[in-house]
């Protein structure tokens, strides 16, 4: 019985994709910004100790939103 309950489920590759895309998006604007923004002094912590500049602070939080946190550093 366990096992039909599953039996309905099924992994849509298309949803998986546009996530993937989307947390792509954002991780390259963040770095993006990143790389505009080097010559502006870091003040922001993100994990591990990664500080950024606060300017950008917005596209850090999209790629944060858009991403699994175990892809996100």
């Amino acid at each position: 019985m366990a096992v039909e309950a599953y039996a309905d489920d099924k992994i849509h590759s298309d949803v998986l994709t546009k996530a993937r895309e989307s947390c792509y998006k954002a991780r390259d604007a963040f770095y993006s910004c990143l790389e505009k923004e080097c010559d502006k002094k870091p003040t922001e912590i993100a994990s591990v100790g990664l500080l950024y500049p606060k300017e950008c602070k917005k596209s850090r939080d999209q790629f944060v939103n858009q991403c699994r946190s175990s892809w996100v550093t």
